[in-house]
């Protein structure tokens, strides 16, 4: 199938109507972002039971609807938002999960407004920073900027209740994360951004000066990251933490009113936001337009879930399988089918240590060559209908059309070939590296515990593999914690580890927006997530060229010339695969929220629920 395929439907939207009438087809677009209009135009590709290639969008609608006059009501979706798994500080979690309660409470100094076509706007800031030259930002805060004054806020930090979020509060959010003399450094996993700082200089109470130690092309993108939230220094504690729910008291668009971990979230409008009025879009003044929404716990159970969805008592859910949401789809004109490509995806870290049992090249050559992605990737997420249920991953995953290999190119590369020809060649040289190597008989693999689909379906496919290829025992744990033992197990990958380390681990990764996101972290020397020890100096300096290339068109080079040199060269990070997410919604919900990975729930204060809407009748209040 041609590049052209994916790649010319990236930013195309497609009716409902279009989208079930292509059937298999219509999923290979990048978005099918549903309405009830025909207004997709252009061509439908033709079938072949693809998946999308996959953006985002804010759901931005036409400016001759008046959004105020629907305003107020609960919105009410499934999800697995309520899961408090490491911590419930934004600034040291990992769990994907936690972004959504984060976005829609704390704001950034700049926010995305698309992540994928990389689209930012002011959040805080009173408009876009100054750069009077490469290395200086001159960034004004808004004035009157408010920390919640909720009454929970009012009784837990009475002193941040109502107080004014200054630039000192900015610089204070930046530095606790570069703090060398903090008990939890360790868990800073973004501190990589703001060690590109030199000088942080509060000018006055409401601008603050960063000058950076070199030109850093993501320097804008850092101040507007999934992570990138302004906290209050009153709610951090002694020991640098602030993991309590209590303490999520900051200036975003909702304040949180309750968590129930595993069962739900309620967030509620924050009336005194310092966005309300800035009418995005000629959408209307006076957001958020909902007074709040409840992200329930998702019923592990197909019927629960559509007896929900049909009943209104829910306002937009998911389903456990393709088929299902299908045909629920299908069999109400009223509701809307949205798919989208995940950027968060499966993989496996390998420790490069000399005392890995995986150091030589060559193994982990064979077992990247060895692996059949496309068998595994469908057992751990299933499609239905003629669609597919994933996407294929490179070291940056498709729905990241903007630095990512395109999904044809990948398919057609060693490792990821499915045609007959290409997987035997596959399975040739995957034997004779392995032997070559003199490779191990058996290997002990960390599985992550949560998803589920992780140990109950890609540990023992991945085993039966291994099996017949190499005649490779794999010894097989699964952390029963979900990820906390697993997480623990890579910070004592050292150089110089012997004991407690894990050579090979399976889980869940976050997805990622900038190109710097994807590799800096995880693949330069030192980064913050490279516990696999990867040391390589041509490597680092295409790493750092990408940082200080601001023409957008030869940082994609770069992009592309490190994921190959990833691929060629170093593997040591096997990437798999990652969802695609599909979700029905009722029409009566005006600006839907659609996006890649977790951490955008303040596109939410734009969603309101159309009392006028004829499909509106029957809802509860």
């Amino acid at each position: 199938m041609s590049q052209n395929y994916w790649d010319k439907f990236v930013n195309r939207r497609v009716s409902r109507r279009r989208a079930l009438a292509a059937g298999a087809g219509a999923a290979a677009l990048a978005l099918v972002g549903c309405s009830d209009d025909d207004g997709g135009g252009g061509t439908t590709p033709e079938s072949g039971g693809q998946t999308p290639s996959a953006t985002s969008s804010t759901g931005k609608t036409s400016q001759d609807q008046d959004a105020a006059k629907s305003r107020g009501g609960i919105y009410r979706n499934y999800s697995f938002d309520a899961l408090a798994l490491d911590t419930y500080d934004p600034h040291q979690t990992q769990f994907g999960p936690m972004y959504n309660m984060h976005a829609a409470v704390f704001s950034k100094v700049l926010q995305y407004d698309d992540d994928v076509n990389q689209v930012m706007s002011a959040d805080l800031a009173d408009g876009m920073p100054e750069q009077p030259d490469e290395l200086t930002y001159l960034i004004k805060i808004r004035q009157g900027v408010k920390f919640h004054d909720s009454p929970r806020a009012q009784a837990d930090y009475p002193t941040v209740a109502g107080r004014e979020l200054t630039a000192e509060d900015v610089k204070y959010s930046i530095e606790r994360q570069i703090n060398e003399s903090s008990p939890q450094k360790a868990l800073y996993y973004r501190s990589g951004h703001w060690k590109s700082i030199d000088k942080l200089d509060l000018v006055d109470n409401y601008t603050l000066r960063i000058t950076t130690k070199e030109p850093t092309a993501p320097f804008l993108h850092f101040l507007a990251d999934r992570n990138a939230h302004i906290v209050a220094k009153e709610t951090v504690d002694a020991n640098d933490t602030m993991n309590t729910d209590k303490a999520m008291v900051g200036t975003g668009p909702f304040f949180l009113d309750d968590f129930k971990a595993v069962e739900v979230i309620k967030v509620r409008r924050n009336p005194n936001w310092f966005a309300k009025d800035d009418n995005p879009n000629n959408i209307g003044m006076d957001r958020p337009f909902i007074d709040g929404y409840d992200s329930i716990w998702t019923p592990q159970s197909n019927s629960a879930e559509e007896a929900a969805i049909t009943s209104k008592q829910v306002d937009s859910t998911g389903f456990e399988d393709t088929d299902t949401i299908l045909r629920v789809a299908q069999g109400n004109s009223n509701l809307t089918l949205y798919e989208v490509g995940v950027s968060g995806w499966v993989n496996s870290r390998l420790w490069l240590s000399e005392q890995s049992p995986l150091k030589d090249f060559r193994l982990r050559q064979a077992l990247h060559l060895a692996i059949d992605r496309k068998t595994l990737s469908e057992q751990i997420f299933p499609g239905g209908g003629g669609r597919r249920g994933y996407l294929m991953c490179g070291p940056i995953t498709y729905p990241m059309t903007m630095w990512a290999i395109p999904q044809s190119d990948l398919e057609k590369r060693p490792g990821y070939r499915t045609d007959a020809a290409g997987r035997e060649e596959d399975l040739t040289k995957a034997k004779q590296l392995w032997e070559a190597a003199s490779g191990p008989t058996s290997l002990s693999v960390l599985f992550a515990g949560i998803p589920d689909y992780i140990p109950n379906k890609a540990l023992p496919e991945f085993k039966r593999q291994m099996q017949e290829v190499f005649g490779l025992t794999i010894g097989d744990e699964t952390d029963p914690t979900g990820y906390t033992s697993l997480a623990q197990c890579l910070l004592r990958d050292t150089a110089d580890a012997t004991d407690g380390t894990c050579a090979f681990t399976w889980g869940f990764d976050n997805g990622w927006i900038d190109l710097d996101d994807w590799v800096y972290p995880y693949f330069h020397t030192g980064g913050t997530k490279n516990s696999m020890l990867v040391n390589d100096a041509d490597l680092d300096a295409m790493i750092d060229k990408q940082r200080v290339e601001f023409k957008q068109e030869e940082r994609h080079k770069i992009g592309i010339e490190i994921q190959d040199y990833l691929l060629d060269s170093v593997l040591a990070r096997l990437d798999y695969s990652a969802p695609v997410n599909r979700f029905v919604s009722w029409s009566y919900v005006k600006n839907e929220v659609i996006a890649t990975w977790f951490g955008h729930n303040y596109l939410y204060a734009n969603t309101w629920l159309d009392q006028s809407d004829p499909s509106y009748s029957g809802r509860s209040a």
